[in-house]
């Protein structure tokens, strides 16, 4: 084999890994973590309870460890979605109104955000001015933001957010 012909190869191999790296950093943007889910899993749960809740029960009935539960009550507790009760019979408990707490605050929570595509105007993208579909992919996370996102606890648990 020829120094030229490996060269080749060698490049093409790149692209073709550069390639898959690009297509599953677009098209896995918009999954939403375990924080997220659990997050807020944990506070509709707390939300449809008028007790305190510790994380041996909160663990039980979501099927997920205690200790896992307690370290994402932190930013949640911090953001003051919930609040701790210390003691024998502590745990925690909704700090506002079902109706009060929206996705969005559990998204800021933990300092997190939904992305659609790399193709937003926000995103970084060097083709975004001149690409036509960046608008389509900008209207999308604009809808999110809207609609999604101001999705409250009380809708979710009465199944009424459509």
């Amino acid at each position: 084999m020829s120094i030229i012909v490996y060269i080749t190869s060698l490049v093409e191999n790149h692209k073709k890994l550069l390639t898959m790296n690009l297509y599953s950093l677009y098209f896995s943007q918009m999954k939403i973590n375990t924080k997220i889910r659990y997050g807020l899993r944990m506070l509709v749960l707390l939300a449809d309870n008028t007790e305190v809740i510790n994380t041996e029960i909160l663990g039980k009935k979501m099927i997920v460890s205690p200790k896992y539960l307690r370290k994402l009550a932190g930013p949640i507790e911090k953001a003051q979605l919930i609040t701790s009760v210390q003691g024998k019979y502590g745990g925690y408990k909704l700090n506002k109104k079902p109706e009060e707490i929206f996705i969005s605050d559990i998204f800021k929570a933990y300092n997190e955000s939904l992305r659609i595509s790399g193709c937003t105007r926000d995103s970084g993208c060097i083709l975004s001015e001149e690409c036509i579909t960046s608008n389509l992919w900008n209207y999308f996370e604009e809808l999110i933001s809207k609609e999604f996102f101001n999705i409250s606890l009380d809708k979710i648990i009465a199944n009424k957010f459509v």
